[in-house]
């Protein structure tokens, strides 16, 4: 099964002339999903039955695509990350891809500034998209670098202390 939201090898089904689909078998059964990798992240020299470890996240049409390039943090994980830009339905925070990850208003526990720093975790929203949320507590486990009453850069520190 193709997962949203964390790094996973997959295997290269066929190729056409904007990149490769990817399926999490080698050998196509009909009855798994594919998932597009772009051709300028295809590997050099990569044929079918190649096994290609990407993160799959969706693009700025909502469909499911693939990457080489590996994001600051996978679905259920926390990191530090900084504000891209700030619009109407939320904050855009930079993660290491190329479309910037949503943090909405109503996972902010403070308001976000551009170029800020702010703690947050990555869940799957109602909609099955990708998002941001500064509401950590339920992310927080004991092998975490991050601990309630640690001093943090930035204004991650604050979400820390708000649920204390």
């Amino acid at each position: 099964m193709i997962e949203l939201g964390v790094k996973q090898k997959l295997y290269i089904d066929h190729k056409t002339d904007f990149g490769v689909y990817l399926s999490d078998t080698p050998e196509r059964n009909g009855k798994s999903d594919c998932v597009l990798l772009p051709k300028k992240q295809v590997p050099q020299n990569a044929k079918i039955g190649d096994e290609v470890e990407v993160f799959v996240y969706r693009d700025s049409k909502d469909r499911e695509i693939a990457t080489t390039n590996m994001p600051k943090l996978q679905l259920g994980e926390l990191a530090v990350l900084q504000v891209a830009q700030v619009n109407n339905i939320g904050g855009f925070m930079y993660w290491g891809l190329e479309k910037d990850l949503l943090l909405p208003y109503s996972e902010q526990v403070v308001k976000v500034q551009k170029g800020e720093k702010y703690l947050v975790g990555l869940y799957i929203d109602k909609s099955d998209r990708l998002c941001a949320t500064m509401k950590v507590y339920d992310f927080l486990r004991t092998d975490s670098p991050y601990r309630l009453g640690r001093a943090l850069l930035g204004h991650a520190h604050r979400v820390l202390r708000q649920r204390a």
